[in-house]
């Protein structure tokens, strides 16, 4: 590996544009379904159901408040941001329980749940510093390992086509075996730095055999137009 891509480690290294641009890409595009799949589970545990046109304002509010999120932690405002590159998302630390409240009081439960939590976890983030000396690393250690162990049921379901009603389907397994087998192809013969661009090269030709057996639709890609602000969600009694 040459100096210059050695800089992706380095807090305040510079890559060369042309390299830069792939190891963007492939985080922005990880994220984005990381960033996505919280809300589409609590949206589907939700009772009553939400429409399809909510659950898509949703997606679209957490992208943009994502946006937001990482553009403080750039350019901080008084105490709020790291100054550090990091790119915010959402969180699947709370989703088990937002979904058991979704499922029995509402969406709107939700909302008031995540307004309280919110305002609770970031008071607790102004005295970080401090608390971190209260928490030992076998503890961050258990929980982390706890979040990753209850996602696999959701790994395990995006394999198999996700909320579908043919979930399961052969079409669907052979899409995530290829995807899957393409990215350690990938990890095994690429060279150098191309090495870490797995998950991209996945994610493309993941994509491109979806497209090819029909599991891609794109007729309501630009139905609310090329370009839309979020809007409010207001639920009525």
């Amino acid at each position: 590996m040459n100096p210059e891509i050695d800089n992706i480690f380095k807090l305040d290294g510079r890559v060369p544009l042309g390299r830069a641009i792939p190891f963007g890409l492939q985080h922005v595009l990880a994220m984005f379904v990381a960033n996505l799949t919280p809300i589409t589970m609590i949206a589907a545990s939700a009772q009553p159901a939400l429409s399809r046109e909510q659950t898509a304002m949703l997606l679209q509010n957490a992208m943009f408040v994502a946006g937001i999120a990482t553009i403080l932690q750039l350019y901080p405002v008084w105490r709020i941001g790291s100054r550090l590159p990091v790119v915010m998302g959402v969180s699947f630390t709370f989703v088990t329980i937002l979904c058991l409240v979704a499922s029995v009081y509402g969406y709107p439960a939700v909302v008031g749940a995540v307004l309280v939590g919110g305002l609770l976890e970031g008071t607790l983030g102004l005295f970080a510093r401090r608390l971190v000396r209260c928490i030992k690393p076998i503890v961050a250690a258990t929980v982390v390992t706890g979040i990753g162990l209850s996602l696999l049921p959701t790994g395990a379901r995006a394999f198999g086509g996700g909320y579908t009603d043919d979930y399961g389907s052969p079409v669907y397994l052979l899409i995530g075996a290829f995807t899957l087998a393409v990215c350690l192809a990938w990890m095994v013969f690429a060279k150098g730095y191309l090495k870490q661009l797995s998950v991209l090269a996945g994610l493309i030709f993941g994509y491109l055999l979806s497209v090819f057996l029909g599991k891609v639709e794109f007729g309501n890609l630009f139905s609310g137009g090329a370009f839309s602000l979020p809007h409010f969600m207001i639920f009525v009694p």
